[in-house]
């Protein structure tokens, strides 16, 4: 499971469904893999999701590894 911070420091967290963190991802701002108003998470795949971002007015892809 995915969960993200839609404020600052804007990273994303990996979790498991004991609650336990996994993994984080990104911190806030502008470039690939930053993160400024994340407001909604899609995950097609263990390996993909989707961030959208109000602040930044863009959606990411991102591929993990």
């Amino acid at each position: 499971m995915f969960l993200g911070e839609s404020t600052f420091p804007g990273r994303i967290f990996k979790v498991s469904l004991e609650g336990k963190v996994l993994g984080v991802i990104g911190r806030s701002g502008r470039n690939l893999k930053q993160f400024s108003g994340g407001h909604g998470l899609a995950c097609p795949s263990e390996n993909e999701i989707y961030v959208a971002e109000t602040a930044n007015w863009r959606v990411q892809k991102l591929r993990l590894h």
